[in-house]
């Protein structure tokens, strides 16, 4: 008896032991050949985030009051804010008191952290640097125009500025490790939006000293090792100029001008590389002494020329990678409703695709998350009233369903990260359709705001080999000549006509669906014999830990697989064929 009681102590103790190991794991994130995972507490993790107002996290009753209310919005993960200037008021003097205070009251309400940290550029400027930076130029160096006036802005080209900046992160990231032993932070932002809206490069004298210089040699080694999978306009001007590896960016690159559609690439991707040099550097230094993912986000591109030169765009990645490895992945911040090649363009070279900032959208966290393995997804101002404000109400419910699905359904969603069985649909005003192929399926979907059946009630079919399962055909896809859509800003209301959903096939003739305003269509693909085809069943539920639970029917004259547009359907649909 006595040895049975010491195995099972021994076994109990063991557990214990193991059960503390993986609870004290750091996140991370877990990369394969198709997609990455983030992994929290030793487990997968779907980031079901919401970003802070800036100034939310320097008042600690806001702070506190607005984590209670977003934690009813069913995040598991909030976005909030280191602040530099109020992190070392003096130099080399350090008050965390904000930060504890963000990490005690996030434990109590049960959600994660990604720290941003408000360093040398917050939206391209130099507002969050302490006074003691701002009050010294000749030390800490500005950004110069060509006409020689200087911006409040920091020069990427300053060791000082880098130094400066590096030091002050570090010792977050020290404290962090000292008092986070429960890793409540699972992932830093190290800057945010870097770039210039008035110059494409920086004119101060370091900086006309590295323009005038050959390119780095992490550069070169960067495009001969990316050649043929660089972005298709950065491929397009290293080939014009005969791929040359020595010289100086404007020798490998081409002569920087206004023609083209990217202005002034070679200076704009001159800027990106160092940008990420510096932000690189920074971000190495604190994982020196707390070793967590980190990221950088930048402000999208627009024809129309308002954006940051230099900031994270598809355009000039490549450049940011080459200039370092201590960020994980770059991010877009979201305020367009067309996704489609923004995503794929971010995800190019494998770049893991987080949403820090975005429009309140439900059917971009679907869509990113389904169709391209995004780790994540967070509205910005969620503590804020517009998210509350009647115009917001149901895009506000809906993130709150479509949180609360994928929270429950999270090991399903990852175990398909990457795989062809996992598929998203999106729909807006310039997008009226879109065409899937799963397994033996193709799939077409509409919005279903137009109303009509979208199944034959399963009727034979007249031929064997005919897979029509509608009265009449699928809606046609969009043409070229339709209105696009136009970028939203952060608060700006948004088209009703906009829709996701996420698909997995569980099995060759069973799918789940989770999403809203969309009517799919199912044929089965060309050449694939038949002669009865139809629905098996189609059933409404919900997951619960990672378990389909059924709670209605569908049939008769509501069999379709059409999914309501003001409220989140999760359905399980099978199929039967003979």
């Amino acid at each position: 008896m006595k040895k049975q009681m010491l195995a099972f102590l021994t076994l109990g103790l063991f557990c214990t032991s193991i059960a503390q190991i993986t609870k004290a794991q750091l996140p991370s994130l877990q990369k394969s050949a198709n997609a990455t995972k983030m992994m929290v507490d030793g487990k997968p993790f779907i980031i079901l985030g919401g970003e802070l107002h800036n100034s939310t996290g320097t008042d600690k009753i806001a702070l506190k009051n607005a984590l209670k209310e977003v934690k009813s919005y069913n995040l598991n993960t909030v976005l909030a804010y280191a602040y530099w200037e109020l992190l070392e008021p003096s130099e080399g003097k350090y008050n965390f008191e904000l930060i504890d205070y963000l990490l005690a009251n996030a434990k109590q309400e049960n959600l994660k952290v990604i720290l941003v940290w408000f360093g040398s550029w917050k939206s391209t400027a130099s507002t969050y640097v302490p006074e003691w930076i701002k009050t010294n130029p000749k030390r800490f160096e500005r950004y110069t125009l060509q006409n020689g006036k200087t911006l409040e802005m920091l020069s990427t080209f300053n060791d000082e500025n880098r130094n400066a900046d590096a030091k002050a992160y570090k010792a977050l990231m020290q404290h962090l490790k000292d008092v986070d032993k429960q890793h409540t932070v699972i992932m830093t932002q190290v800057q945010n939006e870097p770039g210039c809206f008035e110059n494409y490069r920086d004119f101060s004298p370091a900086a006309q000293k590295a323009w005038q210089s050959p390119m780095p040699a992490d550069m070169t080694a960067y495009l001969q090792k990316n050649k043929g999978k660089l972005f298709p306009a950065l491929e397009k001007v290293w080939a014009a100029n005969g791929n040359k590896t020595s010289g100086t960016w404007e020798e490998i690159l081409g002569k920087s001008t206004d023609q083209g559609e990217y202005k002034f690439y070679t200076e704009e991707l001159f800027m990106a590389y160092n940008y990420s040099k510096y932000i690189n550097y920074i971000a190495e230094q604190g994982r020196k002494v707390h070793n967590l993912p980190a990221f950088c986000n930048g402000w999208l591109y627009n024809n129309r020329g308002f954006y940051p030169h230099g900031t994270i765009n598809p355009h000039v990645l490549d450049a940011y990678r080459a200039g370092g490895s201590a960020l994980d992945f770059y991010s877009p911040n979201v305020y367009t409703i067309e996704y489609d090649e923004l995503f794929r363009n971010y995800t190019l070279g494998g770049n893991t695709l987080f949403i820090p900032e975005s429009s309140l959208l439900p059917a971009g966290a679907l869509y990113a998350i389904g169709a391209f393995n995004a780790i994540g997804f967070a509205p910005f101002g969620i503590d804020g009233e517009k998210t509350k404000s009647k115009e917001s109400a149901t895009n506000l419910n809906l993130l709150k369903s479509s949180y609360k699905a994928i929270s429950q359904m999270t090991a399903t969603i990852t175990q398909n990260y990457g795989s062809e069985k996992m598929k998203a649909v999106y729909l807006n005003p310039s997008k009226e359709s879109q065409n899937l192929q799963m397994g033996d399926y193709n799939l077409t979907a509409t919005n279903s705001r137009k109303g009509g059946f979208s199944i034959d009630f399963g009727k034979s079919l007249e031929m064997e080999g005919k897979s029509k399962m509608s009265f009449g055909p699928p809606s046609p896809d969009t043409k070229d000549d339709k209105p696009k859509a136009m970028p939203a800003g952060p608060f700006e209301q948004l088209p009703e006509d906009i829709s996701s959903a996420i698909i997995i096939q569980n099995t060759a003739d069973e799918f789940y669906v989770v999403g809203y305003g969309v009517k799919l269509h199912f044929e089965l693909k060309e050449g694939v014999k038949f002669e009865h085809l139809g629905y098996l069943s189609i059933d409404e539920g919900y997951f619960e830990n990672d378990k389909f639970i059924a709670t209605k029917r569908w049939n008769g004259d509501e069999q379709k697989a059409s999914l309501a547009a003001n409220q989140l359907t999760t359905l399980k649909i099978r199929f039967y064929r003979n």
